[in-house]
């Protein structure tokens, strides 16, 4: 099984977001990029925090999402 979100697109979305920062902002601003896959926005949508305080932690949630449905880990898109 492979991701169908490319490392650019989840890039993009971590390109000018601060942290700390809310599930609701992160969406938000994935939203207002455009242009990236539908995926990104249901993997976000499914993080288990409703705030992440730093990149680390947002990017080692979604980690887990891609390993939990089966991505292998050499797979993953970030």
């Amino acid at each position: 099984m492979l991701p169908r979100a490319e490392p650019k697109d989840w890039e993009e979305v971590l390109e000018l977001l601060d942290f700390p920062a809310s599930v609701s902002e992160i969406m938000k601003h994935a939203r207002d990029i455009g242009g990236i896959d539908h995926e990104v926005h249901e993997i976000i949508g499914r993080l288990p925090h409703d705030r992440y305080d730093s990149r680390e932690d947002f990017l080692q949630d979604i980690r887990e999402i891609y390993l939990a449905d089966g991505i292998a880990p050499d797979k993953l898109p970030v």
